[in-house]
């Protein structure tokens, strides 16, 4: 990976993006175990939490979209799904336009489940987020999205 040109010379501001980074990571960490000790009561990992969520946002997905959606490799999503489906939360059913194509659904079981998850990950949200205004919150995604834009780049360097 080649050096960015715009590495700060400033060691307040490199503390800055230190402090950040820490800070960054060790809220996704904390929410993460929240989030993951509430599906745990549930019988569930975090893992398949967030796809019965992502499902039961778009069902009928087909396997490789929803590989995309929750950004994770296909290997890592035919296990979470074959476990979801011996636990009787999701089936897979071939897609009428496309035999090769399987798609994702949701059973009654889950649906009842997703909503408990959906209810859990909003308290969540709204216990993280308090007595955060909406600039403040406009501030920080805007910072966000341009360092996942400068990841991008990074992951991706080919133009498109």
């Amino acid at each position: 990976m080649k050096p960015h040109s715009q590495t700060p010379q400033d060691p307040s501001e490199m503390e800055q993006r230190r402090e950040l980074t820490r800070v960054m990571l060790r809220l996704v960490r904390g929410m993460r175990a929240i989030f993951n000790t509430q599906a745990q009561e549930m019988g569930l990992t975090y893992a398949r939490a967030h796809m019965i969520l992502a499902v039961s946002r778009a069902e009928g997905l087909s396997q490789t979209c929803l590989a995309e959606v929750l950004d994770i490799e296909t290997p890592s999503l035919n296990r979470t799904l074959d476990g979801l489906e011996k636990l009787g939360f999701l089936e897979r059913r071939p897609d009428p336009n496309d035999k090769r194509v399987r798609q994702v659904f949701l059973t009654d079981h889950a649906r009842e489940n997703a909503d408990q998850i959906e209810s859990f990950t909003n308290d969540l949200r709204a216990r993280v987020y308090h007595g955060i205004d909406a600039q403040a919150l406009d501030a920080a995604l805007n910072v966000l999205h341009a360092m996942d834009k400068n990841l991008d780049e990074m992951r991706h360097p080919c133009p498109k």
